[in-house]
């Protein structure tokens, strides 16, 4: 989490520094941080979203989108801070490669980091050795057959392991404060976009009307 902020805040600093014509251009005003990005664990973060709206999904396993909206408004009033990490989901929301708290393990070592209401990275800690990878492919109901290109590093010994993924396309899309992810992607995902397949005598008469 520590490196994951340096390298947010060192993306925020380039872009400041780099692209003042293209944020003026786009109106865009980077998100705020003030010091550190405040970090709390999920169930914290589920309460002070009750207390504040009485909305209660304090049993979810998730956050749900206007839970991740309110408690980003929750870091910006009281750490002037509009992102937020949220940490410990519980296990059985989390993948079975996800590691567990050694000190609760119903809540795992992971965590999201919260931009303006949207979840923008995914990490935490991933469990290394065999045995605990193939007593959790059984919990989840997995065939561990099906995961031996997998595990076969595992059985001879993996280190502690661990990191994150920078959804970059949510990220240019809080920094331009965007209606949808799809304008932040040069070829996003459209039920009315689909390409359409050739058939050998269209590829031939596109070929004849190129050369004509």
């Amino acid at each position: 989490m520590d490196t994951c902020e340096t390298v947010i805040k060192n993306i925020f600093a380039n872009i400041q520094t780099k692209f003042q014509k293209e944020l003026k251009l786009s109106g865009a005003i980077l998100p705020q941080i003030k010091d550190k990005i405040p970090r709390l664990k999920m169930r914290e973060a589920q309460e002070i979203i009750f207390q504040r709206t009485k909305r209660d999904n304090r049993k979810e396993p998730d956050l749900e989108p206007e839970d991740e909206k309110e408690i980003c408004e929750y870091a910006k009033e009281k750490y002037g801070s509009e992102l937020i990490f949220i940490t410990h989901y519980p296990t059985k929301k989390r993948p079975f490669y996800t590691y567990a708290d050694p000190e609760d393990e119903d809540y795992t070592l992971s965590f999201d980091l919260l931009c303006r209401g949207l979840e923008i990275v995914t990490g935490g800690r991933r469990i290394n050795e065999y045995e605990k990878l193939l007593a959790n492919l059984k919990k989840w109901g997995n065939d561990p057959k099906n995961f031996s290109y997998y595990l076969q590093t595992f059985k001879y010994g993996f280190p502690p392991e661990g990191g994150f993924a920078i959804g970059l396309e949510r990220l240019v899309k809080q920094i331009l404060v965007l209606e949808n992810l799809r304008e932040a992607s040069l070829f996003p995902r459209d039920m009315e976009r689909i390409d359409e397949k050739l058939s050998i005598s269209q590829i031939k008469k596109s070929k004849k009307d190129a050369k004509k």
